[in-house]
C-alpha cells in the first residue's frame, strides 16, 4: 500500500517543501478534529431550533431575562431578594457541570418566571446546554384540544419529545393547569398520563449513574398541593426535595405592572 506521502506527492500543495509521513498524519487529524467540532456545532444549531420550535410561551409570546437585570431595590425586602438571587445563580453555575432538580415555589408575580429565563440566558452564555421553556397552562390547552385537529395532535408528539430529551426543560406554572393555587381537584386522566412519560423519560441516568436531565418547576402550588392534583409518582420525579435546589420566593412583593 502506498504511503500517505507516495499518495500525495504530485501534488502541488505538497511538492515546494517535503514533509514526513507523520506530519502528513496529524495534517489529516488536525482537518478531521475540525470536521468534527463543526458537525458537532451543525447538529447542536438544529437541535436548538426544534427546541425553540417546541417550546409552549404564554400569550406574551417568548421572552427573555438575565441576571443582570434583576434588581433587589424594587422589593421592600431587599436582602432576601439579593439571597434569591445569590441562590439561583449559584444552581446556575452548578448546573453547567451536572443535572438535578430545581424548584422556585412562591406566589404569582414575585419573579420566579424572570429567574428562570436568566437561567435560560445564562445556560445558552456559559455551557453547552440547551433549554426549553414551557407555559404549563398554555400546554394543557393544546393537550386538551386536539382530539380532532390532526395537525394539533402532531404538534404535542413533537413537544413530547422534545421535553423528554432536551438538557434543561423549564415547567413554568406548574399546577396552575390542574385548578390553580390551593385546587383540590386533580388533573385530568390524559394529563396525567402525559406527564408521566415526560416525568418518567427524565429520569434517565448515565453509565456512571449521574442525572442525565434538569428540570426547573416554578409553581405557586405547595408539595401537599401538586400531590392533590397528580399522581405521586409525577411530583416525585419532577419536584426536588433537597433544600439546596429550591427557592422559596415567599416574602417578595408581586412586582407586575
Amino acid at each position: 500500500m502506498n504511503s500517505i506521502q507516495e499518495v500525495l506527492g504530485n501534488d502541488p500543495r505538497f511538492q515546494a517543501d517535503k514533509v514526513s509521513d507523520e506530519e502528513l498524519e496529524a495534517w489529516r487529524k488536525s482537518i478531521e478534529e475540525k470536521d468534527r467540532l463543526n458537525v458537532i456545532k451543525s447538529i447542536k444549531r438544529n437541535r436548538e431550533k426544534i427546541y425553540r420550535l417546541d417550546s409552549v410561551w404564554g400569550t406574551s409570546g417568548e421572552q427573555t431575562f438575565t441576571f443582570q437585570k434583576w434588581n433587589p431595590k424594587v422589593q421592600p425586602n431587599q436582602k432576601l431578594a439579593h439571597d434569591i438571587w445569590k441562590k439561583s445563580a449559584d444552581i446556575t453555575k452548578r448546573m453547567f457541570d451536572s443535572n438535578f432538580n430545581v424548584l422556585f415555589y412562591g406566589e404569582a408575580g414575585t419573579g420566579k418566571t424572570a429567574m428562570v429565563l436568566a437561567i435560560i440566558d445564562a445556560l445558552k452564555q456559559h455551557s453547552n446546554k440547551l433549554s426549553m421553556f414551557v407555559s404549563v397552562m398554555d400546554l394543557r390547552e393544546l393537550i386538551m384540544y386536539d382530539f380532532n385537529d390532526n395537525e394539533a395532535a402532531i404538534k404535542i408528539k413533537n413537544i413530547e419529545r422534545s421535553m423528554r430529551e432536551v438538557d434543561v426543560l423549564i415547567l413554568d406554572d406548574f399546577g396552575s393547569e390542574a385548578g390553580g393555587m390551593k385546587n383540590e381537584g386533580s388533573a385530568t386522566e390524559r394529563l396525567q398520563q402525559f406527564w408521566f412519560r415526560v416525568a418518567e423519560a427524565r429520569q434517565v441516568k448515565d453509565k456512571d449513574g449521574n442525572k442525565r436531565y434538569s428540570t426547573i418547576v416554578t409553581t405557586n402550588n405547595d408539595r401537599g398541593d401538586l400531590e392533590r392534583m397528580y399522581n405521586k409518582k409525577i411530583v416525585s420525579r419532577l419536584i426536588t426535595k433537597k433544600a439546596e435546589n429550591t427557592v422559596v420566593f415567599d416574602g417578595l412583593d408581586d412586582v407586575r405592572e
